[in-house]
């Protein structure tokens, strides 16, 4: 019997470990969206400091504001600029290329109907189901 009551207790603390960590989840969802928001917001009130200011600079003994210039590439159509970009010479020179990642659940699928795929393998594992 005393062994039951560990193993239950056990049970009840992994439970209540789940518990805080779906709280835990809950609350930086939250926390991630409320960023958002302020992150919106601080760039609405910038884009109004901007034309506030007028091109002019800011300066008290608290603060200090003034407008930068800078580029950056806007592309209107990925796959298309992308396409173009692999027509050239040396497309490496402004695409990255990933290295492939492997879909486990296809190689699965593809073991369990038999096929033999060398460096894989199918593994039975146990895990603990706690409702």
């Amino acid at each position: 019997m005393e062994r039951e009551r560990k193993l239950e207790g056990v049970t009840l603390w992994i439970k209540d470990m789940a518990a805080e960590a779906e709280a835990v989840k809950a609350e930086a969802d939250k926390l991630t969206a409320r960023k958002r928001a302020l992150d919106n917001r601080i760039a609405s009130v910038k884009a109004w400091l901007l034309m506030a200011l007028g091109g002019e600079k800011l300066k008290t003994p608290r603060c200090s504001v003034y407008q930068t210039h800078s580029t950056k590439v806007s592309v209107a159509d990925e796959a298309k600029l992308i396409g173009f970009l692999q027509t050239l010479d040396n497309p490496e020179k402004f695409l990255r290329f990933r290295d492939p990642e492997l879909r486990k659940d296809e190689i699965k699928k593809a073991l369990k109907e038999g096929y033999e795929i060398p460096g894989a393998a199918l593994e039975e594992t146990e895990s603990v189901v706690i409702k």
